[in-house]
């Protein structure tokens, strides 16, 4: 999937904050994405992160993990949630496993 000039900008404008941020930023070829597929993965220490990053989502949105990803924290990012996105790639996300303990 070709990206236009404006999603291609907040792709590169999210990746390069990531990157800053000591993530470690792994991007598939996108010639060969699917709309499913996430824009790209993040890695730091231990920590890994799965973001779709949209031009025309309104709002940040949690996004369920397929079978695909189990228990990797996944994001759905545009724009307007350029706060959102610098927060979690500052701080991390933390997996919920349902079991309401703090233990990491």
């Amino acid at each position: 999937m070709k990206l236009s000039p404006k999603d291609l900008k907040w792709h590169m404008e999210v990746t390069g904050l990531a990157r800053r941020l000591g993530w470690t930023v792994l991007e598939g070829q996108t010639e060969r994405q699917r709309l499913e597929d996430p824009s790209f993965v993040a890695v730091r220490g231990r920590e890994l992160i799965a973001v779709w990053l949209r031009s025309a989502t309104p709002r940040a949105q949690r996004v369920p993990m397929t079978d695909r990803f189990p228990g990797v924290p996944g994001f759905v990012w545009s724009p307007p949630d350029l706060v959102s996105a610098r927060v979690v790639l500052t701080v991390g996300a933390e997996v919920d496993d349902g079991d309401g303990s703090d233990a990491a």
